[in-house]
């Protein structure tokens, strides 16, 4: 039959019965092979050459299977077209922006405790454990108990994260209570043991005056306690309770310092008291209240036994003992150098622990970002498993490969922006160096300067690390970013070593540059072919 004649009788014909033929067809056999196989189909329904003229216009039943065959490949290929442009269409742009406002202000909201101490010593000169009349002596004191403090409980703070955060998840605050009592059996003890042994040994062979040891002793069990406390809220969702904490905390230390006149030692010892005790009250409560109003009291739970625990858990441990240890190894290293040498083994250095400071306010924006990034990444893997078929793995792996670039350009930019805001507003406190010597003081070491241009590179290639790493650890897979640290530790240890002592103290900050690029680089490397095989890490995740 010719086209022309053909079309002319399907002008006269009701479509209907070719549509309907033709959804019998797609119902029976689905994506047709050739019009062999739709022929076929036709004919097993009944149809025979005399049925095709009377009934559907058309001269034989392979005539009118061609027609058909027609149509399902149409049809199938808009079908097709329509599954591709929305199969990744996981969030609009507008989405994306609510869920950037609401997780950047999460990220900014974490950072806010150390933005408000920056605020009681601009305001009262003094924080928690902060004064800026604290001479060398009590500084080093101070601060070598603040640094033990976060690197011996670093592990506790991340083994915590992972379990409190996985209870949570699955809304049962019963084993989420018992896991943050386990924690506590171990890390309290573990921290009263280290002060007791440091006590012994400087009695025997004394590094530091005894005077000395005992104050930073009580500022490394006092700031360990908070650290833990603190721990704990943060994975339970009550980030508002940590800052509420810390600003009464703070407010204690001036009524302290202003009514009491007890002075800064125990002015400090209080606010970190009320800090941490108001911290422990409200978990308390807080899970009381959960585990009561939701009755999983009676229902018979336990934690897994001591191995699977420490199996499910010690590589969380090992890499928040190996990050905290990362982020202050640069200082003991420049601290112990000089010049002039150290009257004692360590020595604190005021510039260069400004300069690290200053450098560290850079990175409070990009930290911020990574709540947001990592939010939306597991905002949207979600609904793209779901749509996605097991011959369309590619797509979804490119997808987020395009996803996991987009983040490092952004994770770039913001970086670069939050360095440079940084600089220029603290730049902008020189119009007060009249009024305030503390801030003339700041300024007048070209070497805090140079220490925090270094120490701003050397955060800003850490955050790409961090942000890997929260990949990782979003599939269970800590291993990644353990081994990731531990290279990039012994590095930044290693090189910080030899450029303090070959170069210039102030060039410890090397170190950190050299480690953070090793832990961008090794994260980076593994983070390639983390998403080349997304599927698979994601369905083994669990």
């Amino acid at each position: 039959m010719q086209t022309e004649e053909r079309d002319t009788i399907l002008e006269k014909e009701d479509l209907s019965v070719i549509e309907e033929l033709t959804q019998q067809v797609y119902d029976l056999i689905g994506n047709p092979l050739s019009v062999w196989a739709v022929a076929a189909t036709i004919e097993s329904l009944g149809v025979r050459d005399v049925d095709a003229t009377t009934d559907y216009g058309f001269k034989s039943v392979f005539d009118l299977a061609e027609e058909v065959y027609k149509r399902l490949k149409k049809h199938i290929k808009g079908k097709y077209e329509e599954e591709s442009e929305s199969e990744f269409k996981l969030g609009d742009v507008g989405e994306s922006f609510k869920l950037f406002f609401k997780h950047f202000g999460m990220g900014v909201l974490f950072t806010m405790p150390m933005i408000s101490q920056i605020a009681a010593i601009i305001i009262f000169e003094y924080a928690l454990w902060a004064w800026f009349r604290f001479n060398v002596a009590q500084a080093t004191m101070i601060a070598m108990g603040t640094i033990g403090a976060f690197i011996i409980t670093g592990g506790f703070i991340q083994v915590l994260g992972r379990l409190v955060s996985k209870y949570m998840g699955e809304t049962n605050y019963y084993l989420s209570w018992k896991a943050i009592k386990a924690v506590m059996y171990f890390a309290i003890p573990l921290v009263l043991g280290i002060a007791a042994l440091v006590f012994i040994v400087n009695v025997v062979l004394p590094f530091y005056p005894q005077r000395m040891v005992t104050i930073g002793l009580t500022y490394f069990i006092l700031i360990s306690s908070m650290m833990l406390s603190a721990a704990v809220l943060y994975a339970s969702q009550q980030k508002l309770i940590i800052l509420g904490s810390i600003l009464v905390g703070t407010l204690s230390v001036a009524f302290g310092m202003e009514v009491l006149d007890w002075g800064i030692y125990l002015s400090q010892w209080l606010g970190i008291g009320i800090t941490t005790g108001s911290q422990i009250i409200y978990i308390i409560i807080y899970y009381q209240y959960k585990i009561r109003s939701s009755r999983q009291r009676l229902f018979k739970q336990s934690l897994p036994n001591l191995e699977v625990s420490y199996y499910n858990t010690y590589r969380y441990f090992l890499y928040g003992f190996g990050y905290f240890t990362f982020l202050f190894v640069d200082r003991i290293l420049a601290w112990s150098a000089g010049p002039p040498p150290p009257p004692y083994i360590i020595w604190f250095n005021t510039p260069y622990e400004l300069g690290m400071d200053w450098a560290l306010l850079s990175f409070i924006f990009t930290i911020a970002l990574l709540e947001f990034i990592i939010h939306l990444f597991s905002h949207r893997i979600i609904p793209a498993q779901k749509k996605t078929d097991i011959d369309k793995l590619k797509k979804f792996n490119l997808y987020f490969s395009n996803f996991y670039s987009l983040q490092l350009v952004l994770l770039f930019f913001v970086g670069i922006i939050s360095i440079v805001l940084t600089y220029y507003g603290v730049e902008a406190l020189r119009v007060f160096e009249d009024d305030y010597p503390e801030i003339r003081d700041f300024f007048a070491n070209p070497l805090t300067f140079k220490v925090f241009w270094m120490g701003s590179i050397g955060y800003l290639f850490l955050v790409f690390g961090l942000l890997n790493s929260l990949f990782f650890f979003t599939m269970n897979r800590p291993e990644f970013v353990l081994y990731s640290m531990l290279a990039a530790l012994a590095v930044n240890a290693l090189t910080g070593y030899i450029c303090s002592r070959v170069i210039g103290f102030e060039y410890a900050v090397v170190g950190l540059i050299a480690g953070s690029i090793t832990f961008a680089a090794v994260t980076g490397l593994i983070g390639k072919r983390f998403f080349k095989h997304l599927d698979y890490f994601y369905y083994s995740a669990y």
